[in-house]
């Protein structure tokens, strides 16, 4: 989770502090702690891509300091200091400890803060932000504030954050809590795992409006088991309140904190047969610990697991036992289970019974991680030793489908301590595959998926059919094409179901070829809805059969319902796999942006877990983007599998739009020789485009032979669409024009928007070709400004040296707005255009590469063009004007 505050319910403050960007001057956000003060600067800040941004923090630690926090941002400008006029470098020296001398006067310091940032300020404008003000040393606060009244015109934007008024006489930014629906909003965005809907309210109600109260009350999720429980934590300042109470108010207190919900009747029932009356209330009200009235409300949220976390075991004990019998068995059967299981030391096998029945009751509550809770707790409460093994087993499968793998491993030893059957050690032996796998993903832990298959077939055949496909799933992950052949031969002869017909489907694509499993495989997707013995993991492998058949429709269907199941349930473990499936699948229709925020969640979910990253969305997007290939991608080039192949068909995907058609041929080459399930067929239009194109039309036309077998199989708009778009660059005349405008036209029935754009360019570049200059211009002119909406960039700029080949003049801002380029913008745009990079044009113009990033934005938008590839065009047809 970020450390920075999410922004939630903060547009119009958003708003009110970006317009400072244009307009400069000085603004004070004022809040209490955790309101999101930090995370507005930083918002600011990011946004602030046009300005140089100096960034001041206050430090309680050097609040008694002189000058010290205006010592940092001396620091932080060395060259415009050298630059100051004499007597006032001098001033602002010693004032901060670099020359020795009697320390000025505060209004002389405050002069050379000025000029300081006027300075700054000549390049590019300045934002100046200073953070936690209220710590700010007296001299620095006086200074820094007096200089804010003083820059007037000057291009330099101020914001100081500070709890309280001390920057009172300035214009004001005061942010409020949150209001319900906002709080909401932002812990729906926050959680990282299911949490029943009763205790998100109740933790609404108590941060209060208050972001930070409400993200801390959330951030160990795995503990909190969906709602039903309560993380315990250790705070020496709520010990020592707690010594000072009665032990009546004391016991009052942990029982509040055990009962999750903040349900005043159930805690005055529970006090109740405990002997605790209303008067212990007012000690604890008194000393601002937890309010009564509509909800039983703490403070803040972290104060409840604190309670709990001071209680000694008796105490919690006590407190879920009372609570246990002041819950009502017929309507909340679950809760009463979970109390008594906290209440209760000794085994207790009908307790242990009730849990384990309850645990689907729990999970449409607070979906995998509560299931797994419960699971755990009959377990643990099992007196039977085969019977807690299996119980043990479940609870561990539940546990690492949640995310929690160390819970897991614990829970599978407990299994080992009792005496585990044939059909429970071949489900424990099942999980253990899974974390070897989802740890490694190595040619073993595929192995051991397939044994452990194996051994469940012979114990349990309902379980061996979805781990047969599991497996099956993760050799084509890995390229472990023996282990295919493994599973087609242990395939049972019993009438198939859904997942049998997937996994016969599979098999036979990767043994018999794309023609022979195409229908089952149709089948088996048709049929997958109503196979209920179907797993997650099991489904990730029809979200790979479904764009290798060119089924946009069921592709999309598919993942957007696994991924919101997933996260419904908290499946933490299977989650990365689902967020790459999905970004795969935004690419190819079109939505970058939605691609590159799935990419960027599974990499933070595979960080938090310390599992191996997922490259393939990353590279195919990076590629799609005209991006070189992010470096970890190198990784892929090793491995086999679906790794292998994305990052070739990535790779020829960017020498195609880099127009480096060679390239292109030569990492989709080896297609031919395969014919696997890992996205050969998308690879295999990247082939014919790039062989075409560098000439070598032997391997064109075999590529292109292998692609329409294929289309006419599946029969969809994409396929036939792609087809049609690659036998068009075979052909000639009137046939080529019939089969472009067959290509776009099928494609335009698709979801695949990146290749309709692509269909369109080829087009109008075989229009221009031919000499039909002007009607080249319109599918040109479409597909790049397709490109351009998605930031397709290396097509982009295909698209427009094309147009501009074309004598294309409906985009005249390209001459025009060329002439209001700056003299240093023209320096930098010349270098730029010349391959130079960053770096080197700066060190060449002895400005800083942040000061040519700055310019080079404003040269972009001013010629309407997104990358440096279509500088030398727009330049050169200026220096034709």
């Amino acid at each position: 989770m970020n450390t920075t505050l999410p922004l939630t319910g903060r547009d119009a403050e958003r708003t009110q502090l970006r317009e400072l960007l244009t307009t400069g001057g000085t603004i004070v956000v004022r809040g209490a702690a955790g309101l999101g003060k930090t995370a507005l600067l930083t918002d600011l800040t990011n946004a602030a891509t046009e300005h140089r941004v100096l960034t001041v923090r206050g430090i309680a630690a050097e609040a008694g300091l002189p000058y010290a926090a205006l010592h940092l941002l001396c620091s932080a400008l060395p060259a415009e200091l050298v630059r100051l006029h004499e007597h006032r470098r001098e001033v602002l020296e010693r004032a901060v400890g670099l020359r020795a001398g009697v320390a000025p006067g505060p209004l002389p310091v405050c002069v050379a803060v000025v000029e300081l940032l006027v300075l700054a300020a000549e390049e590019r404008p300045v934002l100046c932000v200073v953070d936690d003000a209220q710590w700010l040393d007296e001299s620095s606060a006086f200074v820094l504030a007096a200089a804010a009244r003083r820059l007037g015109r000057a291009r330099v934007a101020v914001v100081f954050a500070e709890r309280g008024e001390r920057f009172g006489d300035l214009p004001g930014l005061s942010l409020a809590p949150l209001c319900h629906a906002e709080s909401r909003a932002l812990l729906e965005s926050a959680l990282g795992a299911p949490l029943d809907e009763a205790v998100r309210d109740r933790v609404v109600a108590e941060a209060g409006g208050n972001p930070r109260l409400l993200l801390d009350a959330v951030r160990p999720a795995g503990g909190l088991a969906g709602g039903y429980g309560v993380v315990p934590l250790f705070c020496p300042e709520t010990a020592a309140v707690a010594t000072t109470l009665t032990p009546e108010a004391r016991l009052l207190l942990v029982l509040a904190s055990a009962e999750p919900l903040g349900e005043p009747v159930r805690l005055w029932a529970a006090a109740a047969r405990l002997a605790i009356g209303p008067d212990a209330a007012g000690p604890l009200e008194a000393a601002g610990l937890v309010s009564f009235g509509a909800w039983v409300a703490f403070r803040e949220p972290r104060l409840r697991q604190c309670v709990y976390g001071l209680a000694s075991g008796a105490e919690r004990r006590l407190v879920h036992g009372a609570l246990a019998l002041a819950t009502d068995p017929r309507l909340e059967p679950d809760r009463r289970a979970w109390h008594l299981a906290h209440a209760t030391v000794e085994p207790a096998e009908a307790l242990a019974e009730s849990l384990a029945r309850l645990a689907d009751e729990a999970g449409r509550r607070g979906g995998l991680p509560a299931a797994a809770a419960f699971l755990e707790h009959a377990a643990l409460h099992t007196a039977d030793p085969r019977l807690r093994a299996e119980r043990a087993v479940a609870a561990a499968d539940a546990h690492h489908a949640a995310g929690a793998v160390d819970a897991a491993v614990r829970l599978l030893a407990v299994a080992e301590l009792g005496s585990p059957g044939t059909a429970a050690r071949g489900r424990a032996n099942r999980v253990r595959a899974r974390m070897a796998f989802d740890s490694g993903r190595g040619g073993p832990a595929v192995g051991r998926l397939l044994t452990s298959a194996q051994d469940l077939e012979l114990c349990e055949p309902r379980l061996a059919r979805p781990a047969y496909l599991e497996a099956l799933g993760a050799a084509i992950f890995t390229g472990h094409i023996d282990v295919v052949h493994a599973v087609l031969a242990r395939l049972a002869t019993h009438r198939p179901t859904g997942s049998d017909r997937l996994l016969e489907g599979v098999a036979q694509r990767c043994t018999a070829g794309y023609a022979a499993a195409v229908e089952p495989l149709k089948l088996a997707l048709k049929t997958l809805d109503n196979d209920h013995e179907n797993d997650a993991r099991s489904r990730l492998l029809a979200c790979l059969v479904a764009p290798d058949l060119w089924d946009d429709d069921t592709w999309h269907d598919l993942t957007r319902a696994e991924l919101a199941s997933a996260r419904e349930t908290g499946a933490r473990t299977i989650l990365p796999y689902v967020l790459t499936h999905r970004a795969l699948a935004e690419v190819h229709f079109g939505q970058f942006a939605a691609a590159e925020a799935l990419v960027a969640e599974a990499e933070a979910l595979t960080r938090l877990t310390g599992t191996p990253a997922f490259p393939h969305a990353a590279c195919v997007l990076a590629a799609w983007r005209g991006h070189e290939l992010p470096a970890f991608a190198e990784s892929c080039f090793e491995n086999g599998g679906m790794a292998l192949t994305t990052a070739r068909y990535a790779t020829a995907v960017l020498r195609n739009g880099l127009t480096a058609y060679g390239e292109a041929a030569d990492a989709t080459r080896d297609v031919l020789d395969r014919d696997g399930i890992e996205l050969q067929g998308w690879s295999l239009a990247e082939l014919v485009e790039g062989a075409v194109r560098s000439g070598d039309l032997t391997t064109a036309t075999a590529a292109a032979d292998r692609l329409s077998e294929r289309a006419c199989l599946s029969g969809t708009e994409w396929a036939l669409g792609v087809d049609a778009r690659s036998r068009a660059l075979l052909r000639e005349g009137q046939a080529a024009e019939d089969l472009y405008t067959e290509a776009i036209d099928r494609l335009g029935r698709s979801r695949i928007t990146p290749h309709l754009a692509r269909a369109r360019l080829l087009y109008g570049e075989w229009l221009r070709r031919r000499g039909r200059r002007v009607d080249a211009r319109g599918p040109l002119r479409a597909a790049h400004e397709a490109f351009v909406a998605m930031r397709a960039e290396a097509f982009a700029a295909r698209a427009m040296r094309e147009l501009l080949a074309t004598g294309e003049r409906a985009r005249r801002r390209v001459p025009e707005t060329s002439s209001h380029l700056t003299p240093q913008e023209r320096r930098i745009a010349s270098l730029a255009r010349d391959g130079r990079s960053n770096p080197e044009i700066a060190t060449a113009l002895s400005i800083s590469p942040r000061t040519v990033e700055y310019h080079l934005h404003k040269v972009f938008t001013k010629l309407s063009i997104t990358t440096r590839t279509e500088l030398h065009l727009v330049l050169a047809a200026r220096a034709a004007e």
